[in-house]
């Protein structure tokens, strides 16, 4: 078997030795490509079931969102909701059922009314508020 560096310096035609030689050196040329392609194929397998692991995580993460915020959605509705309810105030005898924003708007009124800072009476603002407190 020839060494490479003596062929080459060589230049003359080449022998059956050479010749062995260089199809013994192709050929482990050739399985070395063989298994890097092997190794490059397995990598690019790897990384395909991660990019769809990734996207599927994506994915999930975008549905769980979506559900959040339909829920929020419903939260916040059920909510308003449960704040406009009339609430029992009783006057009197009377029963009226008054929503959060009713309740408010009286408040208000009646102090321009009644509060003494407008030349209103102390005492009737103080029941007002009295009556209204349980209601806020």
């Amino acid at each position: 078997m020839a060494p490479k560096r003596d062929i080459a310096q060589r230049g003359g035609p080449l022998t059956e030795q050479d010749i062995a030689w260089l199809q013994r050196e192709l050929e482990e040329s050739h399985k070395t490509i063989r298994s890097l392609l092997r190794q490059v194929s397995k990598e690019q397998a790897r990384h395909a079931e991660i990019a769809r692991a990734y996207e599927k995580t994506v994915a999930n993460l975008m549905e769980i969102t979506r559900e959040n915020i339909q829920l929020e959605r419903e939260r916040d509705m059920w909510k308003a909701r449960a704040e406009r309810a009339a609430l029992p105030f009783k006057i009197g005898g009377t029963t009226l059922e008054l929503t959060p924003a009713e309740v408010s708007a009286i408040r208000k009124a009646m102090a321009r009314l009644h509060h003494p800072d407008m030349g209103g009476d102390s005492e009737r603002m103080k029941l007002w508020n009295a009556a209204l407190d349980p209601l806020a």
